[in-house]
This record gives C-alpha cells, structure tokens and sequence, in this order.
C-alpha cells in the first residue's frame, strides 16, 4: 500500500524499551511508505504534543499509570485524544487480556484493542494496515463524493442555463 502523504504514529507507553521496538518493528513493516512515529513515556506527554500535531493513529497503552501513580491512565487519555482530535484512530495496548477493558476502550471511542502478548507485534501491525486501508478508502470516498457534487453542480447549471435561454428568448429552441 503506497501512501502520498505522511503518516504520524504517537506510540504512548511507559515502558520505553517496549515502544521503541514497536516503533522499529513498525518501520520495518511498513518500509516502503513514509511514516513518522514518535514515541512518548506518559498520556500527558502525548497531550502536549497534540496541541501542535494531528497523528493519525495512536497506539496508547492502557496501564500509563503503573509506573507513575500518578499519572493518567490510558482510557483517560484515550477521551482527551478524542476530544481534541476526534478523526485520530487509536489501537489499544494492555497486558490484560480482560473484556472489561476491552468493551471500555471500544465504548471510549478505541478504533482496536490489542493484548501485549507473544504476537502482539503482529496484531499491532495488522490493526494498523487496516486502519490505512481504512482511511485510503475513507478519502476515496471522500474524492467520489466531492465529484458526484461537482457534475450535480454542472448538471444544475446547464438546466437553469437552459431554463433561463427559454425564459429570455422564447423561440431560442423551436426548430
């Protein structure tokens, strides 16, 4: 899948070892388009940068607080991201694999839900190919949309020019 613009990844997790791999793994897989990951250690981090950045996708970890008690968790930040940037997708992460969080995600605007498990970079890579898909047929529908106004747009203008030519000069199309 070719990509004409750039695609901007935020990876939030607080365990920095795990996001930069995810972030290589990412690169790897998706070689040939541009992307532009950035990594960030907590929820608020990734809400600074949201002020100047429109990401996307955003892969967000849900326990951002287990390092921090303090710190925001992921469902949290997940309402904060859709709020500020609701056509942003975000995958995600949780070590658990508990339905609870699931539905929460999903119900909190979540686009996948992925558990950190043995094949989790595998999933993450699936979710986000589907996601691209996804937007590429989300702007596609966009462009037809945008094209079928255009030749109404047209169509309208030659009736009313017609209607108008009648109007103006009546004899304009007997024959």
């Amino acid at each position: 899948m070719k990509a004409k613009k750039q695609i901007r990844i935020f990876i939030v997790d607080d365990n920095n070892v795990f996001a930069h791999v995810l972030k290589a793994d990412i690169q790897t897989a998706f070689a040939e388009m541009k992307i532009d990951i950035s990594t960030f250690g907590t929820g608020e981090k990734c809400l600074e940068a949201l002020k100047t950045e429109s990401p996307h996708m955003v892969i967000l970890d849900y326990h951002l607080d287990g390092r921090n008690a303090e710190a925001a968790n992921g469902i949290k930040i997940l309402d904060q991201i859709k709020k500020e940037k609701p056509e942003t997708y975000v995958i995600m992460l949780t070590g658990e694999d508990n339905i609870d969080i699931a539905l929460k995600s999903f119900k909190h605007g979540a686009s996948d839900y992925v558990v950190k498990t043995d094949t989790q970079f595998r999933k993450i890579i699936y979710s986000l190919f589907n996601l691209l898909r996804l937007m590429s047929a989300k702007n596609e529908a966009l462009r037809y949309k945008r094209m079928v106004m255009a030749i109404s747009l047209g169509v309208a203008m030659l009736i009313g020019g017609t209607i108008a030519i009648e109007i103006i000069y009546p004899d304009f199309f007997v024959v």
